[in-house]
């Protein structure tokens, strides 16, 4: 027996120093590499125009960098199954190990029950998400626009009134609209090993296998505000092409984020019990390739749990302190400068939160065995993400968009631009339904089904969930 547990502990540790794999740059960075290919690169008399798109406005640079991170941050935290043994053990008067619950436990929360001293459970799941919108805009409807106003690059020259100056040359009153499609999956191999120290405290471990696939492209458009009589002075070819579209993907399989984790029940009668549980989610997944947070994440949870006869409700709530920083991939972004010639400084991006956020966390949800060898459930599992950047389409108005010296010019409108909002909460709700059947002996097969319950942050469609726990 003590060569199967040294056996499975060490098939999960060996898995957990699998090097991750990946194309030659960095997943992280996809996104906003696109976005940066898009800007114009032309040239006007003597003046060169090297990406004077991206600058002008807090949402040109900051908007298109800051949904990057949000990506990266949401992609890396979808959530793990439970890694519960679905048997738990104590004695009974007698001082005979017995089974102590009725069902097989929940399907992705805690129970308060633990699984009894001595006991070792190992388990896995494997689940295959594929991502369907962000803040309720579909990752592939071309309506994930930005708009990119055009710098102050040029003198305006002896005569020109001091007002005029912002828009002068003409040129400078072109837009550039940058819209986004993409397809992102992952692929999650999950290794749980649960121990009872006591019949009170359990102690776990779990070690994901992550694959991530991103295939994005972004189509830079022209907008001739005041150059369509002179379209080569913003031109992707040379010659008057108002569009491109750059497109690129990439894949990186490696180790993820482990979690560690502890749990201790605190109150145990026939029908109720109450625990209190540690979570210590570790960086191990390179953050670089999306296989991780880059951050620290301690959750505290309390959980409660009932047993009525063949039913089982419980409900867990937490809170998830964060530390460290996710990728970015965006360094200090160059300013083309005022005039021509070497750029004259650079935009600092301090102004991005590439801080892992704090959490709220919380599930309820009931467990039912309308069989001895069969249990099913659902629960409700939320999420609240602290302080994070939230986006918004909404229409813009740029004044002083028509050709002439003099102001005011006719504006610009652009319906539906993708744009940032100031901080605040993000709240992600999914439901699971699911079943476990016993196989034999202390052998589960566990499937279940997660499906989002509203459209705020990186969306997954439903999402199928396979896996087996055994408890020796």
């Amino acid at each position: 027996m003590r060569s199967s547990k040294l056996t499975a502990i060490g098939s999960v540790l060996l898995l957990a120093l699998l090097p991750a794999s990946a194309g030659a740059q960095e997943l992280s960075g996809l996104v906003k590499r696109l976005f940066d290919a898009v800007t114009i690169n032309a040239t006007s008399g003597t003046v060169s125009h090297q990406s004077h798109f991206f600058l002008g406005g807090d949402n040109l640079t900051k908007a298109q960098r800051q949904l990057n991170v949000a990506l990266a941050q949401q992609v890396t935290t979808f959530p793990l199954p439970s890694s519960s043994g679905g048997f738990t053990f104590g004695k009974n008067p007698a001082g005979e190990i017995v089974p102590t619950s009725t069902t097989f436990g929940p399907l992705f929360a805690e129970r308060a029950v633990t699984i009894g001293a001595k006991k070792f459970n190992f388990g896995y799941t494997f689940q295959a998400v594929s991502f369907d919108s962000y803040e309720g805009v579909k990752l592939d409807s071309d309506n994930l626009k930005f708009v990119s106003q055009h710098n102050n690059c040029c003198p305006a020259g002896a005569g020109v009134p001091t007002n005029v100056t912002d828009f002068f040359p003409e040129f400078e009153r072109d837009l550039l609209v940058s819209t986004l499609t993409a397809d992102i999956t992952t692929q999650t191999n999950a290794f749980f090993a649960n121990y009872g120290v006591t019949n009170r405290f359990d102690i776990g471990l779990a070690v994901p296998i992550v694959h991530v696939s991103l295939d994005a492209s972004v189509t830079g458009e022209i907008l001739r505000t005041a150059t369509a009589a002179t379209p080569t002075v913003h031109s992707y070819d040379g010659n008057g092409q108002t569009s491109k579209t750059v497109a690129s993907s990439g894949t990186a399989t490696g180790l993820g984020d482990v979690l560690v984790r502890a749990k201790f029940n605190a109150y145990r009668s026939a029908n109720t019990a109450i625990a209190g549980a540690l979570d210590l989610r570790l960086p191990t997944g390179d953050k670089e390739q999306l296989l991780g947070t880059g951050g620290t994440q301690t959750q505290f949870y309390f959980i409660a749990s009932g047993e009525y006869g063949r039913v089982s409700p419980h409900v867990n709530i937490g809170y998830t302190f964060s530390t460290g920083t996710g990728a970015e991939d965006a360094s200090d972004v160059e300013d083309p400068g005022t005039q021509f010639g070497p750029p004259a400084a650079t935009v600092s991006t301090a102004a991005l939160d590439i801080s892992v956020p704090d959490e709220v966390n919380y599930t309820f949800g009931v467990a039912f065995a309308p069989h001895p060898k069969v249990t099913v459930g659902f629960d409700l599992r939320g999420r609240t993400m602290r302080d994070v950047t939230r986006f918004v389409l909404d229409s813009t108005t740029y004044d002083n968009r028509g050709p002439g010296l003099v102001l005011p010019t006719a504006p610009t409108t652009v319906s539906d631009e993708f744009v940032d909002q100031p901080q605040s909460n993000l709240t992600q709700l999914l439901g699971v339904v699911g079943g476990k059947i016993n196989l034999g002996g202390t052998f589960l097969l566990n499937l279940s089904l997660l499906f989002p319950l509203n459209d705020d942050g990186l969306k997954a469609k439903p999402t199928p969930v396979v896996g087996f726990d055994y408890v020796f």
